[in-house]
């Protein structure tokens, strides 16, 4: 049988199988890796891997650093579709454990929020028997402007996503509401400040509600936890123990976050 002088690889793989693998391969290598790595893991001669990862390059798909020695990585563009990618359901499943203790611990409804798009809705809730758990209901969408855990992602969100959310209306829900964009602004940038959001008497006279938010990796803020309850008890435990141990629970869930992402960023 007749063999060709030299294995033509554009006959072995098309273009898209190899950009997925390259992509894959640097999923789970996110310190990086070099154009000779990546050629010897493809098979592939030098120009070739560097005509693919050119192409990358021109698609905000991988990026080059030359740290010392030249590697290839992810970009965010790509490193985001990992936790865009996350289910609901299985970071409501991982952290319930963890929502439930501190409900218990400390009798208040205790909930976790994601950004969608423009909007923040609640995914998960722990909570004892009270009419307040209605506010966070998972799926419930929550003001940008007004509630603790709309406050505590948006705060750390683009200018861009920022419009977009407030377009969508700041009603004033009671006369404690903040609907002057100057001075839900300023709300934001203290949040950014104190990586910490209230909601006092804004939705509900009788209500009170404090948040941390959740930042991971290159996703930047897309989660939060927070508590919510009858104002006459979170006002007077706001600044103790109980933000404390939010805080502490809004860094569990980051690692239970990061595992589900795979390790993308290095932090797995």
């Amino acid at each position: 049988m007749d063999m060709p002088d030299k294995p033509d690889d554009d006959i072995k793989l098309p273009p898209l199988e190899r950009y997925f693998r390259i992509i894959e391969m640097l999923a789970v290598c996110p310190q990086g890796l070099s154009l000779m790595e990546i050629g010897k893991v493809l098979m592939l001669p030098k120009a070739s891997v560097h005509r693919l990862l050119s192409t990358m390059q021109r698609s905000n798909l991988v990026q080059l650093s030359n740290n010392g020695r030249p590697k290839y990585s992810l970009t965010e563009r790509v490193r985001r579709l990992a936790y865009h990618a996350i289910d609901n359901d299985a970071v409501a499943s991982l952290a319930a454990s963890l929502l439930n203790d501190f409900s218990r611990k400390y009798g208040e409804t205790c909930y976790l929020c994601r950004l969608e798009d423009a909007t923040v809705r609640s995914i998960a809730i722990a909570s004892p028997a009270t009419p307040w758990r209605g506010y966070v209901l998972p799926g419930r969408v929550l003001q940008p402007h007004a509630t603790a855990g709309g406050k505590a992602i948006m705060a750390f969100q683009s200018k861009e996503l920022i419009d977009r959310a407030l377009a969508e209306g700041t009603p004033a829900l009671t006369s404690w509401t903040k609907t002057d964009r100057k001075a839900i602004l300023a709300d934001y940038a203290e949040i950014r400040k104190n990586h910490f959001s209230t909601c006092i008497k804004e939705v509900e006279a009788e209500l009170a509600a404090f948040a941390v938010p959740i930042e991971v990796g290159s996703l930047g803020v897309q989660y939060c936890v927070g508590v919510l309850g009858p104002y006459s008890r979170i006002i007077r435990v706001i600044d103790d123990e109980p933000r404390e141990a939010l805080q502490e629970l809004a860094e569990a869930i980051k690692v239970i976050l990061s595992r589900i992402a795979g390790g993308i960023d290095g932090q797995a």
